[in-house]
């Protein structure tokens, strides 16, 4: 699945270059091999994890600095302090079910070397000092959850509850004096796994309001880009585990990467109504017609962009770049693009018609800063 143009619009020169000196954290993430590579089992859970991630992103992208969500490596999720040389990490463990409870008994049940409540652990054993809090993240209610609590740590759990925790985990890792659950959490998400969907799309278009108002745009198109991009992300497969850069460039999604989303609707937004532009175009009544329809479904399309569009959209930026300051109007900057670019962009999108390459030109051209 193609990855989104989105990264592209920040310039390369606005990135933050590693230290010289790595992290510790980012020392033992190279010398430790992850648990298991196998990536979640169905495409059902592939997407659920990805729409989970995405809202820890959007939650997230609310705090200062910078960060990097990271799917599949050495949990479900891990969100990593910085993109480049990470000094904490929160790990989170996805899992969903039907109907019913999380119990305490369903946590520490063993089927494998270790239980759920051990996977999470082991984390906060092999990287000690580093780890903020290693989180059970659940789509169903936990029985055992103090009050109505929908987050909470397990030492805030029942006496009762929370020892019988404790003495598990004993039994798992006979190594450790203590046992510190003030680092495991249990947090139920208010996706739901019948409607994910709809409700991820809901807190991605309130964060595009919070980030930048009441502005008129194509949220399925955005969400379907985004949450494609997620959903890529978490079934990477061809990466080097040992090699964190690789990781977050294949497997995570940063601030930049949410700031891309952002300007990519701040860019749709700026971009004129056919209204606008209408009487600046001096072409025959039906090819303006034509011209209006593409240009109205490309400002929703370009949310969502294939690779081919992306080829077409840089090939069409730098002929316009290499016409900045020619003095050509929009009806000779218009013709131009289109006699030099037609052959190359129909090769790489066979089916566009004259007027589908034509909103493209237009629309990098409004786009130009």
């Amino acid at each position: 699945m193609p990855q989104l143009y989105f990264s592209e619009i920040v310039p390369a020169s606005c990135r933050i270059f590693e230290s010289k000196t790595l992290s510790s954290l980012k020392q033992k993430l190279a010398t430790t091999k992850p648990r298991e590579d196998s990536g979640a089992p169905t495409a059902g859970r592939y997407h659920f994890q990805a729409l989970c991630g995405l809202v820890l992103v959007l939650e997230r992208h609310k705090l200062d600095g910078d960060y990097a969500l990271v799917f599949e490596f050495h949990d479900d999720i891990a969100i990593f302090d910085d993109s480049i040389n990470p000094q904490k990490v929160k790990f989170y463990q996805v899992k969903s079910k039907k109907n019913g409870h999380w119990t305490t008994a369903a946590l520490t049940k063993r089927e494998t070397e270790f239980s759920y409540l051990g996977k999470m652990y082991q984390n906060v054993v092999v990287f000690s000092g580093s780890v903020e809090s290693s989180t059970f993240l659940i789509n169903a209610p936990a029985k055992f959850a103090p009050g109505d609590k929908q987050s909470f740590c397990l030492s805030e759990c029942a006496d009762v509850d929370l020892e019988s925790i404790i003495q598990k985990l004993k039994k798992e890792f006979s190594d450790e004096d203590t046992i510190r659950s003030e680092l495991l959490w249990v947090e139920k998400s208010d996706l739901s796994l019948d409607d994910a969907d709809t409700h991820a799309k809901g807190k991605l278009e309130a964060f595009v309001v919070e980030r930048l108002g009441e502005v008129e745009f194509s949220l399925s198109a955005l969400f379907k880009a985004v949450s494609e991009e997620c959903t890529s992300k978490a079934r990477a497969t061809k990466i080097d585990l040992a090699d964190y850069d690789d990781v977050v460039a294949q497997r995570g999604i940063t601030r930049q990467d949410t700031e891309g989303w952002l300007q990519t609707v701040s860019a749709t937004v700026d971009c004129p109504k056919w209204e606008e532009i209408a009487p600046d175009i001096n072409l025959p009544a039906p090819q303006k017609i034509r011209l209006r329809r593409e240009w109205n479904a490309y400002r929703v399309a370009v949310l969502n962009p294939n690779e081919a569009v992306r080829k077409v959209r840089r090939m069409i930026a730098d002929h316009l770049y290499d016409l900045g300051g020619t003095g050509v109007d929009l009806n000779g900057l218009l013709a131009n693009a289109f006699a030099a670019l037609e052959g190359n962009a129909r090769a790489e999108l066979i089916m566009a018609s004259d007027e589908r390459i034509k909103a493209m030109i237009l629309y990098e051209a409004y786009s130009i800063e």
